[in-house]
């Protein structure tokens, strides 16, 4: 059998001929205000229980979301589970690593298990994505993927040092609640979301 040439992940800075459609469809992907949506619609795949690989289409409440993720600078979803929310998250955040560059993107969650699964989409959502759209890969594990374009996406559990010393772009996280200590006081106290964002 002959041996395949699978690239999971696309190098660095690499050299690539685009043809007029690619050219067309990637510039479609950079668009500040559609890109998100083209890209998923298009280029973000999931992996569905019973059927594989499938693209990825959204329910109305999802083109909702991802419209406020990209709107609004703060959003809080209180979704059911199994409503496709993390699968949107990662669509969002993929494309938003790869199109915006020099961002920070932290994954927060009260478990690790919990960021690894929304990493895990991420990956395997990048891995599917023709070359031509995707972005060059710098530096690719489990806790974090670095791109080419000074973009990053890093996974972490919430503790009162997460992110700490990071200049964060976008921060996605799965917790009503976190645990966070003053700067200047030192204390340790537990907040919701909304309450760290009515502070700001």
């Amino acid at each position: 059998m002959a041996k395949t040439d699978v690239n999971l992940i696309k190098k660095p800075y690499k050299m690539q001929n685009w043809d007029e459609h690619q050219i067309a469809e990637l510039v479609k992907c950079m668009d500040p205000e559609t890109g998100p949506m083209h890209f998923m619609s298009n280029y973000f795949f999931i992996q569905h229980p019973t059927r594989g690989k499938t693209q990825y289409q959204p329910y109305d409440y999802q083109l909702r979301l991802l419209h406020t993720y990209h709107n609004y600078r703060f959003s809080i979803a209180l979704l059911p589970r199994q409503t496709g929310k993390s699968t949107t998250a990662a669509g969002y955040l993929l494309w938003y690593a790869m199109f915006v560059p020099d961002s920070t993107i932290l994954i927060a969650a009260h478990k690790y298990l919990g960021a690894q699964e929304i990493m895990q989409r991420i990956r395997y959502a990048y891995e599917s994505t023709p070359d031509f759209i995707r972005a060059g890969v710098v530096n690719y594990n489990k806790g974090s993927i670095e791109f080419e374009n000074g973009s990053r996406i890093v996974a972490q559990t919430t503790t009162e040092t997460t992110g700490r010393g990071m200049s964060i772009t976008c921060l996605s996280t799965k917790n009503t609640i976190v645990t966070v200590r003053d700067k200047i006081t030192g204390e340790i106290s537990q907040k919701t979301i909304s309450e760290l964002i009515q502070q700001r």
